[in-house]
C-alpha cells in the first residue's frame, strides 16, 4: 500500500511539473511575440500605391472608396505585451496607444487602445487581436484621405 502511495505522488509531482513547464514555455511564447504596426495614408488621388503586396490586396478589399495607399510609419516592436503602454507609430499630432490586457484563447492578446490627437484622447476601445491576422481601423480624416491604423501579433514562424 505504501509503494502505492509513493507511485501516486510521484506520478501526480510529476504531471504537475509538466503542466507548469507547459505554461511557462506559453508564457514566454506570449511575451516573445513580435507586434507589428503601421500608420497609413489612404486616399483616391493618384494611382501608386507606396504599401504593397499582401497588405495593399486587404487595405484596397476593406477600404474600397480608396485608390491608393502610403505608409506614413511603421513599427515592429518585441516583448510589448506587458502592464505598460505602447505606440504605434507615435508622432506629435495623432497616435494610437494600447496595452496588454492578458491572452485569450486561440493565442490572442486582449489589448486596451487608446487614439489620441496631440495630448486628447478621442478614442477608447477594448480590441482582441490574433497572431497573423491584422486588425485595420480608419482613423481620422487627414489632409485629402484618411489614416488607417494597421495591427498585427506576428507568429514566430
Amino acid at each position: 500500500m505504501r509503494n502505492k502511495l509513493i507511485v501516486l505522488s510521484f506520478f501526480v509531482f510529476s504531471v504537475l511539473v509538466i503542466t507548469a513547464r507547459g505554461e511557462e514555455e506559453k508564457k514566454e511564447e506570449y511575451l516573445d511575440s513580435t507586434f507589428w504596426g503601421a500608420l497609413i495614408y489612404a486616399k483616391n488621388e493618384g494611382s501608386k500605391s507606396g504599401v504593397g503586396g499582401e497588405l495593399e490586396i486587404k487595405l484596397k478589399k476593406a477600404f474600397k472608396s480608396f485608390k491608393s495607399f502610403e505608409f506614413l510609419g511603421q513599427h515592429t516592436q518585441r516583448n510589448v505585451f506587458k502592464e505598460y503602454v505602447n505606440w504605434v507609430v507615435p508622432s506629435e499630432e495623432i497616435n494610437l496607444g494600447f496595452e496588454s490586457k492578458g491572452r485569450i484563447k486561440n493565442g490572442g492578446v486582449k489589448l486596451l487602445l487608446k487614439l489620441w490627437r496631440k495630448k486628447k484622447v478621442l478614442l477608447k476601445s477594448d480590441l482582441s487581436i490574433f497572431p497573423d491576422k491584422p486588425v485595420m481601423i480608419m482613423g481620422p480624416k487627414w489632409r485629402d484621405g484618411k489614416l488607417i491604423f494597421v495591427l498585427e501579433l506576428r507568429s514566430k514562424n
